[in-house]
C-alpha cells in the first residue's frame, strides 16, 4: 500500500512539469507553423509579382523562335533571329534532348537606343542590350546567359561554375593543356605523363578523402602552397608558430596547417576548365541523350555520373579528356632559313662594331 501511495504522490509532483514541457513544445510548433504559413504566403506574394513583372515585359513584344530557343523582344535593330540561328547549334550539341525544357525559359530583351537618355520604365526581368550590338556580340551573350537544364548544386561545386556552351573548343582544350604542364602538382604532371589514375584524383573522380596528399604530394608543393597562397592567413595568433616552422621546411608543420583550413578552401590542381574540358567531353561520346542521363542521378558520385551520361568507362572518358588537351598543344614555332642567317649577320655586325670600338668610349 505504501508503494502504490509513494507511486501516485510522485506522478502528481512531475504532472506539472510534463504539463509544462507539453505547453512549451505546442508554443514551438505552433510558432514554426505560423512562421511557414508567412513564408508560403511571401513565397506566393513573390510568385504573383514575378509573374505580373513577366506579363508586363513581354505583353504587345514578338517572339522568335529557333529551335526550342525562346526570344521575346521589342522591335529594334538588334539582330536577334541571327543571333539565335548561331546559337542554337552549340546549345543543341550540349544540351540534346534536354534542351526542350528551353521552351519554358525564354529570353525577355528590351533593346534600346545606346545615345539616348530619355528616362524609362525599370526592367526587373531579362535583360537590356544597345541596339547596336553586332551579331557576334549578340550570339556571345545568348550562349553565356541560356540557363542550364536541371542544374543541381552537386554538379555545379563540382564544375566550379555553370555550364554553358563554348564557341572556342580549341582554344578551352589548349588552356587545359596549360595546366597540365604549369600546375604546381607533381600529381598533374604524372598525370600529363599518362598516368589516369592521378588524372583522376586530380579531377576529383577519386575517394575524396586525403585530397590534400593527392593533389599536393611532395613536402616542397605543400610548403609553397603554405607560403606563398595562404601565409597572411596563418600568420595571426596560434598558426604563426606553424607558419614560422613551415618556412624552415618542416613538413609537418606545413601539412597539419593545411589540413586545417575549412572544407573546400585547399586550391584545386587545375582550374574550372579542366572539368569543364571533360564534361563537354562525355556529353558529346554520350549522344543526345548524355546530358539526361547526367542530371538523372543528382545524388550519384560524379565519376558515375560521367560514366552514365558517356556511355563508357569513367577510365576510358579519362584517356579521351587527356587526349583531346594533350592535342591542342601550341604548334611549334618554325623560322624561314633566311632568319637564321639574319641572325647570325647581325650578330657579325655587332662584334665587328665591338671590335673597331675603343675599350673607353662608352
Amino acid at each position: 500500500m505504501s508503494r502504490l501511495f509513494w507511486l501516485a504522490l510522485s506522478l502528481w509532483m512531475l504532472a506539472p512539469r510534463a504539463w509544462g514541457q507539453d505547453t512549451v513544445i505546442t508554443r514551438l510548433r505552433n510558432h514554426a507553423d505560423s512562421l511557414l504559413r508567412t513564408w508560403r504566403e511571401a513565397q506566393a506574394l513573390a510568385d504573383l509579382a514575378d509573374s505580373l513583372e513577366r506579363e508586363r515585359a513581354t505583353v504587345g513584344r514578338d517572339t522568335i523562335a529557333v529551335g526550342y530557343l525562346r526570344i521575346i523582344a521589342n522591335r529594334s535593330p538588334l539582330p536577334l533571329r541571327e543571333a539565335a540561328e548561331r546559337a542554337w547549334p552549340a546549345i543543341d550539341s550540349l544540351y540534346g534532348t534536354a534542351a526542350a525544357v528551353l521552351i519554358q525559359h525564354p529570353y525577355i530583351i528590351r533593346a534600346v537606343d545606346p545615345d539616348t537618355g530619355v528616362r524609362r520604365s525599370i526592367l526587373h526581368v531579362g535583360m537590356e542590350l544597345p541596339w547596336d550590338l553586332g551579331v557576334a556580340d549578340l550570339t556571345r551573350i545568348l550562349l553565356t546567359s541560356v540557363p542550364a537544364p536541371a542544374f543541381d548544386a552537386g554538379l555545379a561545386e563540382w564544375l566550379g561554375g555553370p555550364l554553358r556552351p563554348s564557341q572556342r573548343a580549341l582554344e578551352d582544350r589548349a588552356a587545359v593543356f596549360m595546366q597540365l604542364v604549369a600546375a604546381p602538382s607533381a600529381a598533374v604532371r604524372e598525370c600529363f605523363r599518362g598516368d589516369i589514375n592521378r588524372c583522376k584524383d586530380v579531377l576529383q573522380l577519386s575517394d575524396s578523402t586525403g585530397l590534400l596528399e593527392q593533389w599536393y604530394s611532395t613536402p616542397a608543393e605543400r610548403e609553397a602552397l603554405v607560403t606563398e597562397s595562404f601565409a597572411e592567413y596563418f600568420d595571426r595568433g596560434a598558426t604563426a608558430p606553424s607558419l614560422h616552422a613551415c618556412r624552415q621546411h618542416r613538413d609537418e608543420a606545413c601539412t597539419t596547417l593545411l589540413r586545417s583550413l575549412p572544407p573546400g578552401t585547399l586550391p584545386r590542381p587545375l582550374g574550372n576548365a579542366a572539368r569543364a574540358l571533360l564534361l563537354r567531353e562525355a556529353l558529346q561520346v554520350g549522344g543526345r541523350d548524355a546530358y539526361q542521363r547526367l542530371v538523372a542521378e543528382p545524388m550519384a558520385p560524379m565519376r558515375s555520373r560521367l560514366a552514365d551520361a558517356a556511355g563508357i568507362e569513367i577510365d576510358s572518358l579519362v584517356v579521351r579528356w587527356r587526349t583531346a588537351a594533350v592535342q591542342a598543344r601550341p604548334a611549334a614555332l618554325t623560322l624561314p632559313w633566311w632568319a637564321s642567317v639574319a641572325a647570325l649577320g647581325w650578330v657579325g655586325f655587332f662584334g665587328f662594331c665591338a671590335l673597331r670600338s675603343s675599350r673607353w668610349r662608352l
